[in-house]
């Protein structure tokens, strides 16, 4: 990628860049198996059944051992996502502000809604679909659409706090609606960075907007608990180095990751038709 603007031409110290879309998923996944990787590919989470209680006394006060097995699995960091860019001398020159800053910040940018977006899709295709009584065509029936993701979750036994709910623009407009009272909600209380993006609490979710879901021309919601969907990171690489047939700095770097939902039965869907 090279610039070769002529030289008469002023350069502006502002640099103008593509919007972004905030990085949800990728804040708000569970990442502590994040510091087992150490190398390899694959992270091993062990897992337990739950144990059987018995009724000591009508086995007439005596008890045998249950068998019990590692009910564990794998998580595969098997993604690898790469920049690789070229900014020339004559041009780093001509800006009055620093172009290698600003293009290493929209990679790293790039980086992360990559991905955000590959978690949002983990957990619809991993995740239970819910459908509710309604489509969601209102605020009313988008109240009802979270209220039954909800009673998915208690029914499943899903703890009450820590309950996240994503939600795209779609949905979200229908939460907006002119004298709606829904979004007169708490949005006191977050402190995971992401408070651009908060709608606020609902039924118990801390709520958020992303387009990174799968869907963005119709109403989709995905709620889950945040122990549910592990994400583990890692930067494995990044060179700065000059260009072999040119005056110019080249970076490039290369991001490994993996995600699962495991928990199955904690992460609940809604798409809309």
């Amino acid at each position: 990628m090279s610039i070769t603007h002529a030289i008469p031409k002023i350069w502006s110290a502002k640099i103008l860049t593509d919007f972004r879309e905030n990085a949800i998923f990728a804040g708000l996944a569970n990442r502590e198996y994040e510091g087992e990787l150490k190398s390899g590919n694959s992270i091993r989470i062990p897992g337990i059944e739950p144990i059987e209680i018995h009724d000591y006394k009508a086995a007439g006060r005596t008890t045998e051992p249950d068998e019990v097995s590692d009910t564990g699995l794998d998580l595969l960091i098997d993604q690898e996502k790469s920049f690789d860019f070229i900014v020339d001398d004559i041009d780093a020159a001509q800006a009055s502000a620093p172009l290698m800053s600003a293009y290493t910040q929209s990679a790293a940018d790039g980086l992360v809604e990559d991905s955000d977006k590959f978690l949002a899709a983990l957990a619809i295709a991993n995740g239970t679909a819910v459908t509710p009584g309604a489509p969601v065509t209102s605020a009313e029936t988008a109240w009802n659409a979270i209220r039954d993701l909800r009673k998915a979750l208690n029914k499943a036994k899903v703890p009450q706090a820590d309950r996240l709910l994503i939600v795209n623009a779609e949905f979200a407009s229908y939460l907006e609606e002119y004298e709606s009272k829904i979004m007169a909600v708490d949005t006191s209380g977050d402190s995971s960075g992401l408070r651009e993006a908060t709608i606020g609490k609902l039924l118990g979710f801390t709520t958020y907007n992303s387009e990174n879901v799968p869907t963005t021309n119709k109403p989709q919601m995905i709620g889950f608990h945040r122990s549910s969907i592990a994400f583990v990171s890692q930067i494995s690489a990044t060179e700065a180095m000059r260009a072999e047939k040119k005056h110019a700095d080249r970076l490039r770097g290369l991001h490994v990751y993996g995600g699962k939902v495991i928990r199955p039965t904690a992460v609940v869907t809604y798409t809309g038709a």
